[in-house]
């Protein structure tokens, strides 16, 4: 196992040694920036030390003071850093180079600030994030639970007292859980742990914040976090009538006009959207929260370093109902500021209703609706929630309610799961309207778990809509091109992870795959199956949980198939215990077979298990339509010559009925078109020829030529032993083994015998007799009844009593 590399450390005299370079801030924000320029006593950058793995971020923040103390809001700075290779710089914002150290500082005029002194290191491949570099430490017992949740606090803010070795990769998560649990334990904290998180409880622009300007803060009072609005460093954008508050840093370069952004984001689509036309119910107001600020309008913060793109935070000590206030991470894109700020709304919309239970124990669905958010609120113009689709999509065989990670896309790793859960919701949004999204939110003032609110909401809850829901994940042809998809719905391009297999033999006589046998509640698995091999004839598939599915189990196993034709069939195979597909017909020539397993049982923790594992299985025997001859050649001991011939030729064909998707053998019960090549009736016609001697008379007919009659013969195959019935004569032949076929062909025409020589008797009549006989046969018990070959051919001679019958019979596809 590779070591974790331990972080260099450099020489004072090799950090003052290297190249210095710079950059002036010109801040775009103002035009008059910098009149307080010939003000400025004495600066102070925050923070005051950073590490960098290559390719990371780092945004400084530069605070200029007068003599009097006084911080100073119209400064121009410049910026420089001794190593432009280790640190790319720019109006305070630090980009990871390589490896290498800079001290980066800001200026004025002759007025400097203590230099910053900025790490950065080329990340190991194997580097951990920090919660879970944490989490083994903790394991390890090198650190307490106090001390394990104050650092990961510190990862969530990029606090430079976070020790080096617990730094990790960027996870790309939207949202920590670290502030939340704090404040679930917070009555139960030590006084150091406390006085460590509580500037991170309070707002940004509050008094002693962790974003205050250095030397501003008065302190936190005792006991729960409160604060006085300072505002020292922050403003604010809004107009007269805006709803909300966006604050930002004015030191730091650009974050004015993202916060304008922000702002008309809010009020021209987001809260319009969201609480009027869809009447979700407005953020509470602040006005008797512990940290009212400027006034009691929700207050959205742009603030920098962090490790989430959006969080909001409610009252400490308020686990049910709460005022809130909202982080966004100042440096995304436009319009990733515009989607989380949606989301991030909408999770202040559900902290104005007064749940049921604590509002963190509907974690799963606060994360998924505040993603529906986005796209409720920006339909296809911003697809930011579609970064998180393959959270879910690549792992429907876990519950709904399944909050892990590691299933999202690379660069969102350590994200939950339930971020892409937003698609359940845009399917009921869809289907039901988006005020169904609403009732759900209202249900959680009454139950317990957001399973409970949906199923509570939703008309024929889980039990009618999960398969619907299983379906559409499939977001492939034929899903895609329907008017409800998310494809057409959403232009979604991704779709649920499959089990791939090839459906082809593979040179094989038979072969078979198997499905999982447990289903968890609340999932879906998918299989898709790819055939090519015109060989590959029989299907069956065997659905396990046919027996789970009659005790009353909430399980639906559906099915796509690309027929013959180019058409796609679907089909509920929920109810049948084996369904057959022959794909010698062109309507059941599956090209590519899907098959959805859902399981709406909605109490968590618990899963169905299949009676006998599920499968697929095919084999090379023809299901339609079986063409060739057959020869019959009677010579008896004592006859000379030819003796009686019969050459036949013969095609044994499923009757048309069977053919019918919707064929169900009356000797299969709970059974979809198996069964049909059981017994193939035989069409042709044959010719017949007697030229023997026996004794000293000649006997002679023909050669003439006759059509088989009806029921003149049949063809009974055995692809699939496993099939039961109730019927004995069905039952004692499926005991034969697989591939086993019996057939027979007689015909009762009569013939007229020429007989030549002395004292013979002419004419003498006669019948043609057996064409075929493939076994020995008393009494219904099969003798070695011939079988299929590898290549699927029905062939061989099989001589008794002076008869020799030979054949050869290949199956047909149906053009």
């Amino acid at each position: 196992m590779r070591t974790r590399p331990t972080v260099p450390l450099y020489p004072l005299a090799l950090l003052v040694a290297l190249t210095a370079c710079s950059d002036s801030n010109d801040d775009t924000d103002d035009p008059d920036a910098g009149s307080d320029n010939a003000k400025v006593d004495r600066i102070v950058v925050t923070p005051d030390q950073g590490f960098l793995w290559v390719g990371e971020q780092l945004t400084l923040a530069a605070f200029a003071y007068d003599e009097d103390g006084t911080l100073l809001k119209d400064v121009s700075f410049t910026w420089s850093g001794t190593d432009a290779s280790a640190v790319g710089l720019e109006d305070g914002r630090i980009q990871g180079a390589s490896t290498g150290v800079s001290l980066v500082s800001a200026s004025v005029g002759r007025v400097e600030s203590p230099p910053v002194t900025v790490l950065v290191l080329d990340a190991p491949e194997d580097v951990r994030s920090s919660e879970e570099a944490l989490a083994q430490a903790a394991e390890a017992g090198l650190l307490t639970p106090h001390e394990v949740l104050t650092y990961r606090v510190y990862a969530a803010f990029s606090d430079p007292r976070l020790p080096l070795q617990y730094k990790g990769r960027a996870t790309g998560a939207f949202e920590t859980e670290a502030l939340q649990d704090v404040l679930d334990q917070y009555d139960t904290l030590p006084a150091e742990t406390r006085a460590a998180v509580d500037p991170f409880l309070v707002p940004p622009a509050a008094d002693a914040s962790w974003l205050s300007p250095p030397g501003s803060g008065k302190g936190l009072g005792k006991g729960r976090p409160t604060c006085q609005a300072s505002l020292d460093g922050w403003d604010f954008v809004n107009s007269t009538q805006a709803k909300v508050n966006v604050w930002y840093q004015f030191n730091v370069p650009g974050q004015r006009a993202k916060a304008a952004l922000v702002s008309e984001a809010i009020e021209k689509d987001i809260w319009p959207k969201l609480f009027g036309t869809l009447g979700f119910p407005e953020p509470l107001s602040d006005a008797t929260s512990s940290c009212p600020l400027h006034s009691p309008k929700l207050d959205v913060f742009l603030v920098r370093n962090v490790e989430f793109r959006g969080l909001t935070v409610p009252e400490a000590g308020a686990p049910y109902q709460s005022s809130v206030f909202i982080l966004l991470k100042e440096s995304m894109t436009p319009d990733e500021l515009k989607a989380v700020a949606a989301h991030e709304l909408m999770h202040a919309s559900h902290w104005a209703y007064r749940t049921q239970s604590f509002q963190t124990s509907y974690g799963w669905l606060r994360d998924a609706v505040a993603n529906w958010a986005i796209d409720a609120v920006y339909g296809q113009s911003i697809q930011f929630e579609q970064e998180f689709a393959s959270c879910y999509l690549s792992s429907a065989e876990l519950p709904l309610q399944d909050r892990s990670k590691g299933h999202c896309s690379a660069s969102k790793s350590k994200v939950e799961r339930d971020y892409g859960a937003y698609l359940w919701f845009q399917y009921i949004a869809n289907t039901l309207g988006p005020s169904a999204v609403k009732s759900i939110l209202t249900a959680t003032q009454s139950v317990d778990t957001g399973v409970e609110a949906i199923d509570s909401v939703v008309p024929g809850g889980f039990q009618k809509h999960w398969p619907l829901f299983g379906k559409m994940l499939w977001n492939n042809a034929p899903v895609d091109s329907k008017p409800a998809s998310f494809s057409t719905w959403d232009s979604l391009g991704e779709v649920v992870k499959s089990v791939d297999a090839s459906g082809d033999l593979g040179g094989a006589a038979e072969k078979k795959d198997e499905l999982e046998a447990e289903s968890q509640n609340l999932s879906h698995r998918v299989y898709y199956f790819d055939f090519k091999d015109p060989q590959t004839r029989s299907v069956l598939f065997y659905n396990g949980f046919f027996e789970p599915k009659k005790e009353g189990k909430h399980l639906k196993v559906q099915a796509l198939w690309l027929d013959g034709a180019g058409a796609w069939q679907e089909e509920d195979w929920s109810d049948f215990e084996f369904v057959g597909l022959c794909r010698d017909l062109k309507t059941q020539r599956a090209q590519y077979l899907v098959i959805i397993v859902s399981n709406a049982e909605t109490e968590e923790g618990e899963s169905v298990t299949a009676a006998r594992t599920p499968y697929l299985k095919r084999s090379n025997v023809g299901c339609w339509k079986i063409e060739g001859v057959a020869s019959a050649i009677e010579m008896q001991p004592g006859w000379s010559r030819q003796g009686r011939r019969g050459f036949a030729t013969v095609s044994f064909e499923v009757d048309a009925s069977t053919t019918q998707l919707d064929f169900k053998h009356p000797q299969f019960p709970d059974t979809l078109r198996v069964g049909a090549n059981l017994l193939l009736p035989p069409s042709g016609s044959f010719s017949f020829e007697v030229d023997y001697g026996d004794g000293g008379c000649s006997h002679s007919f023909g050669p003439a030529s006759f059509s088989l009659a009806p029921f003149s013969g049949f063809l009974k195959t055995n692809p699939f032993p496993e099939l039961h019935s109730p019927d004995a004569a069905v039952t004692a032949w499926l005991k034969q083994p697989a591939r086993a076929y019996v057939g027979a062909l007689v015909d009762n025409s009569g013939i007229e015998e020429r007989v030549a020589g002395l004292d013979c008797q002419s004419p003498q009549y006669g019948v043609p007799g057996g064409l075929l006989v493939t076994n020995d046969v008393n009494n219904e018990v099969y003798v070695n009844p011939p079988t299929v070959l590898p290549d699927g051919r029905f062939m061989k001679t099989y001589s008794t009593l002076g008869f020799t019958f030979d054949w050869s019979f290949t199956p047909q596809r149906q053009p």
